[in-house]
């Protein structure tokens, strides 16, 4: 430590330099200096000595006191002045200092914004702090992740280092907001096929993910005020890119033939000129139902005549274990549905989260619009990992890992009924869905689903509570979600056994489970 030295100039005894800190000697110097004129230790007009007597009463060299002075006097913090000693400039000292003594303010926090405080009462405290805490965990029954084991991860490597060895200058300039040509177009080609969506490379966007997707459309297509419908029970992360957007939310009630159309075109209970409707057809979430076809019908009509968008969100539409995938809105041949239909897709669940991209399909006329509030925000993820998806696609690797990720989530799925089905009290009823890697048991009436979430979550096992994903002001009948898609078999039989004991101590045991070799309730 390199202490100031007895002289004329005792004001300068706060000033303290470690030879071994990580900062340079100027650096600390100059934030020493700089701290002590905010804080109102160093009054303007203050003289300051002269960078040789400086230097000379803190044991340093004549240049870490010109660098320093240099430096300070570049921003405005002192004034020097040609054959005169330096100065403190007239810089107000921060709030909440008189002179050398400190008085503390009471606290007030800043002033956020309506849409940040509208987020408040959609984005649970724990989930937050757990982003906030980067606490990424794996756990069962976790929802929206995917089986990391299962993934080619060595053939999705020798994708990225090929194009990155391959790049050209042109590639590094790339910024067309609607992404990478070469992704569009292996995207276009495999959800034609996957999901019979017939349109142009002009209208496919790249994207950080479905959310990002969501949160795009939000800002192009919705004014504050708008009304928008959205699923009831449905995920918190569209709620929440609504909100954002200054939008009143409409939750519209969905049963086992999905969104109820009727009760959002009712002129009392819904919002019939709503300007975007966001819709899940092939698996509602977390219920796992099903657009039927005359929904669908229903649902087109009523767009076309309400004059909204519907924005199709297809999370996990390729997972369908019983039958083939459902077609998309896109690809029902009627007339006008291509001008009102955006189809929204991941590879965040297919392939792993940290990927963050998505894509989007928009109707010719909307292509500017939406490019338009692309260019102005955050343009396309990296190139390197679109071309290295890219190349993934047109390989056919992805095609290849979806038929083994199909596979094994059916496996999961089919066991985990079975469990459930031996396990828990006849009270609670698991809804088996026909794809995807989410299922919802359903409480008996009263029991407190985000207790038994908090209760399992300290026996290591993750669960959504049914009750808050739901828009609605009415209560929600309690239930749990549960992701099955991401661990092995005896993972999921262990996490089984737990939930069961939870769930029967929190519920009750008044009922007995189902003998076994039953059927999954």
């Amino acid at each position: 430590m390199v202490p100031a030295r007895s002289t004329s100039h005792a004001a300068h005894a706060f000033l303290h330099l470690q030879r071994c800190a990580p900062a340079t000697l100027a650096a600390q110097l100059i934030e020493q200096l700089r701290r002590a004129v905010l804080d109102g230790v160093l009054q303007p007009d203050h003289p300051l000595p002269s960078s040789r007597e400086l230097a000379r009463e803190l044991g340093v060299s004549r240049n870490t006191a010109v660098a320093a002075y240099e430096a300070l006097a570049a921003d405005g913090t002192i004034v020097v002045r040609p054959r005169r000693a330096p100065v403190v400039a007239h810089v107000p000292a921060r709030a909440g200092w008189q002179g050398a003594a400190r008085v503390q303010p009471a606290a007030a926090a800043p002033r956020t914004s309506k849409s940040a405080r509208r987020l408040s009462a959609v984005v649970p405290p724990d989930k937050l702090d757990a982003l906030l805490g980067s606490r990424v965990r794996s756990r069962p029954f976790g929802v929206g992740l995917p089986d990391l084991e299962l993934l080619p991860w060595r053939i999705f490597e020798r994708c990225l280092a090929r194009r990155v060895r391959s790049m050209s200058a042109a590639d590094a300039l790339d910024h067309d907001p609607r992404g990478a040509p070469l992704l569009r177009r292996a995207v276009l080609h495999h959800i034609a096929v996957a999901r019979g969506v017939r349109a142009t490379v002009d209208q496919v966007f790249i994207t950080e993910g479905s959310q990002a997707a969501v949160d795009l459309c939000c800002r192009a297509l919705l004014d504050p005020g708008d009304a928008a419908w959205v699923e009831d029970p449905g995920p918190l992360a569209l709620r929440a890119a609504v909100r954002m957007a200054g939008a009143r939310l409409i939750p519209i009630p969905v049963d086992e033939d999905g969104l109820q159309v009727h009760a959002g075109a009712h002129r009392r209970r819904g919002a019939p000129r709503a300007r975007v409707a966001f819709v899940s057809p092939a698996y509602a979430f977390p219920s796992g139902a099903r657009l039927t076809l005359p929904r669908r019908i229903e649902l087109l009509s009523w767009a076309a005549r309400a004059r909204a968008v519907v924005v199709e969100i297809d999370y996990e539409g390729e997972l369908r274990f019983d039958g083939t995938p459902l077609p998309s809105l896109l690809s029902l041949d009627l007339e006008g549905v291509k001008d009102r239909v955006i189809h929204v897709g991941t590879f965040s669940r297919s392939l792993f989260p940290g990927l963050r991209l998505g894509f989007m399909i928009v109707p010719p006329a909307l292509v500017r619009a939406v490019a338009t509030v692309r260019a102005a925000s955050t343009r396309s993820p990296p190139y390197l990992l679109q071309a290295a998806l890219a190349d993934f696609i047109d390989e056919g690797h992805f095609a290849r890992h979806l038929r083994k990720l199909k596979q094994a989530t059916r496996r999961r799925r089919d066991l985990l009924l079975a469990e459930l089905g031996l396990l828990l009290p006849s009270a609670v009823r698991a809804r088996a869905p026909a794809g995807g890697s989410v299922l919802t048991l359903d409480l008996p009436a009263g029991a407190d689903d985000v207790a038994i979430v908090q209760a399992l979550a300290a026996r290591g096992v993750d669960a959504l509570p049914l009750s808050r994903s739901t828009a609605a002001r009415a209560p929600r009948a309690p239930g749990l979600i549960l992701g099955f898609g991401a661990h092995s078999e005896g993972a999921l039989r262990d996490a089984a056994r737990t939930l069961a004991a939870v769930v029967t101590q929190a519920i009750g045991a008044g009922e007995a489970g189902a003998p076994p070799g039953s059927p999954p309730r």
